[in-house]
């Protein structure tokens, strides 16, 4: 495990590594899916993503959460898997990116070679994603985005439970529970001072487990849903 984006090497070894970022962006990958986008777009930099609409004009595009996690003006949605729930992505393109996790996944693309397969998994996806990794060949690395350059507990939970289920080992109910509290230890307190969307996410959502069938792979600057493969 590669315990916060800081850390990831310059110069990864080839392997699959599965980007994890619970809250919010592993978890809002697989509901885009889920609700039938086409593919998403990782930008570079946040701002890039107007530029894109503009190319792609079927295109939705997340941004910032803006004042009161209402998205920012210009923008379709941002980094929420509640918020995802009313855009229309259906057979669209989409173009996003985050702070940590979807930063975590330009970082990899940009260090690593044609060996280096990037993916993004969390607790609402892990098992389907557990199960695609081990018809694979190559080693698994996990990437617990974590938060400013450190790790963060429920990034490290989410690895885990990938984890678990990749060696076939799938964590007990009372394992599962602890997972979840260390999901809400680290983020519910601060949440409940937060609107309410960001509880939404929390609770209906980010630990929903093993709720989405989706497999996000990076090809190219794009992340499509490769579960039926």
């Amino acid at each position: 495990m590669i315990p916060a984006r800081a850390q990831i090497p310059d110069d990864p070894e080839p392997g699959n590594y599965v980007v994890v970022d619970v809250a919010q962006f592993s978890t809002t990958v697989p509901e885009l899916f889920a609700n039938g986008a086409e593919y998403i777009h990782i930008t570079e930099n946040r701002g890039e993503e107007p530029a894109f609409q503009a190319d792609h004009p079927r295109a939705k595009i997340g941004g910032g959460s803006g004042p009161n996690y209402r998205g920012e003006e210009g923008y379709d949605f941002f980094n929420s898997p509640s918020f995802v729930q009313d855009v229309d992505v259906a057979g669209r393109p989409t173009a996003m990116t985050s702070t940590n996790g979807g930063n975590a996944v330009t970082d990899l693309r940009l260090a690593g070679g044609d060996g280096v397969n990037v993916y993004v998994g969390g607790l609402t996806n892990g098992v389907t994603l557990a199960d695609h990794l081990r018809e694979q060949d190559e080693e698994t690395y996990f990437v617990a985005a974590g938060s400013n350059g450190k790790p963060s507990p429920e990034d490290v939970a989410g690895a885990l439970f990938i984890a678990r289920h990749l060696l076939a080992d799938p964590p007990t109910d009372r394992e599962r529970a602890v997972y979840r509290e260390m999901v809400e230890f680290s983020k519910g307190a601060k949440y409940e001072r937060r609107p309410q969307i960001k509880r939404t996410d929390l609770y209906e959502y980010v630990l929903d487990f093993d709720s989405r069938d989706v497999v996000p792979k990076l090809d190219g600057q794009k992340l499509y849903d490769v579960s039926a493969d």
